[in-house]
This record gives C-alpha cells, sequence and structure tokens, in this order.
C-alpha cells in the first residue's frame, strides 16, 4: 500500500511487522513473509542507518524495533496502523499476528 513511499515492499512488510511485533529479528521476518533473509538484511541495515530502526542483542540473536527517538516515531505509527487497518483479516491473521502460547496438542489448524 505504502511502496511507493517507502521504496521497497520488503521495508514496507517490515516496518509493519515491527510496529506490531517489536523486538523481532530478521530470521523470523525473513521466514514469516518467505522473503530472502539477505533481502530482510539489507533493508533493516538501512533502516538502522536512518535512525528509524534501532537493534540490540540478546545473546546471539540481533532484536529489531522502531527507534524511541526517532522524531516521526508517532506518525509513523499513525500511518503503518492505518495501513494494517485496510489489510483484510487473512492477511492480518496469516502475516502479522503471533501466537502467544503453542497450540494445544491435537488441535486442529
Amino acid at each position: 500500500m505504502i511502496e511507493a513511499i517507502t521504496g521497497s515492499l520488503v521495508k514496507e512488510k517490515i516496518l509493519l511487522y515491527l510496529i506490531l511485533n517489536p523486538l523481532s529479528y530478521p530470521n523470523e521476518i525473513a521466514r514469516n513473509f518467505e522473503f530472502n533473509l539477505s533481502a530482510v538484511q539489507k533493508q533493516l541495515e538501512k533502516l538502522e542507518s536512518a535512525r528509524v530502526v534501532c537493534s540490540r542483542l540478546k545473546g546471539r540473536v540481533r532484536l529489531y524495533e522502531i527507534d524511541p527517538r526517532y522524531p516521526f516515531k508517532k506518525e509513523l505509527e499513525a500511518l503503518l496502523r492505518k495501513v494494517y487497518s485496510y489489510l483484510d483479516q487473512d492477511t492480518k491473521d496469516k502475516y502479522y499476528i503471533k501466537r502467544a502460547r503453542p497450540r494445544k496438542p491435537g488441535k486442529a489448524l
């Protein structure tokens, strides 16, 4: 939806994902959207160098989130939440909502 603004579909999906799932790691994002890991890492590096996102290490894993010091954080969040509101429920369930706990054994998908 805002690919023209972000310049990349990968970047758009990463930003949406980080708004809804802060402290995510590149491999999680790449697997979720079936993107190439290097494409996700490249976009995260660009966003981090522009200070839109920040990262930190937790053990050996680098976690990313929208930088709380980013001057337009509120505006960016508002825009991304508006984009999210226009997505159909199947897309939201498939890509953006993480399960909070494991599925009960034997429960149907």
